[in-house]
């Protein structure tokens, strides 16, 4: 019995690294923020046909076939196959888009907190990152902060532009610009559309182009 203890242990410290190493990571990349923001960047390409050659001709796989040794040797093009060419993979962002130029950076808040997690900061960092991309480096963005309907309307005000501002910061600890960003609070009045007031979905930190 205490050998089969011992061995589901074990068991357990093999499977269980291994699981976690499977398991997709639930922070954005920064070509997903990219694609979200710049959609017609993450299009995908058509194919590109079969090459011509020097005479303007489709290039094409020549063979052969045996003949008798009385018979005037034949030769037998092969079909020509266009040569495919790999698309560009299409993003499909998990960013959460309600109109374009704006993006939800998926920040989860503790109630009555604007401290940032080490997922949010995770997530930050890639927004940061995307921010660096030429597709995005000449655009300025509104930090947006907001709260849910618990508490009063001034504190949700000063504690939604508190959020903004703590997302602000670690932006520019990774590198981007102060002149780039803009920061407003707006506590609880613009909670998510379908959502109640309430819904702990509303404590979050939007990113919007403003330029």
């Amino acid at each position: 019995m205490r050998r089969f203890g011992l061995s589901l242990i074990a068991c357990t410290f093999v499977i269980a690294p291994v699981a976690a190493l499977s398991q997709p990571s639930s922070t954005s990349t920064p070509d997903e923020y990219v694609c979200a923001l710049v959609p017609a960047d993450c299009a995908q390409q058509p194919a590109q046909p079969a090459e011509e050659n020097s005479n303007g001709r489709l290039e094409a796989t020549r063979g052969f076939t045996l003949a008798r040794p009385d018979a005037p040797a034949q030769t037998r093009t092969a079909p020509v196959r266009p040569r495919r060419v790999a698309a560009r993979p299409v993003f499909r962002p998990r960013v959460a888009t309600r109109q374009p130029g704006r993006v939800n950076l998926r920040l989860a808040f503790a109630p009555g907190s604007s401290s940032l997690s080490a997922g949010a900061q995770a997530e930050v960092r890639a927004f940061a990152e995307a921010m660096k991309r030429p597709q995005l480096m000449t655009m300025r963005f509104r930090i947006e902060g907001h709260t849910d309907s618990a508490g009063g309307r001034a504190v949700n005000a000063t504690l939604s532009q508190r959020r903004a501002q703590a997302v602000a910061d670690y932006l520019v600890a990774q590198g981007i610009a102060q002149t780039r960003l803009e920061v407003q609070g707006f506590g609880f009045d613009r909670p998510l559309p379908g959502t109640p007031a309430s819904s702990g979905r509303n404590r979050r930190v939007e990113a919007v182009r403003i330029s």
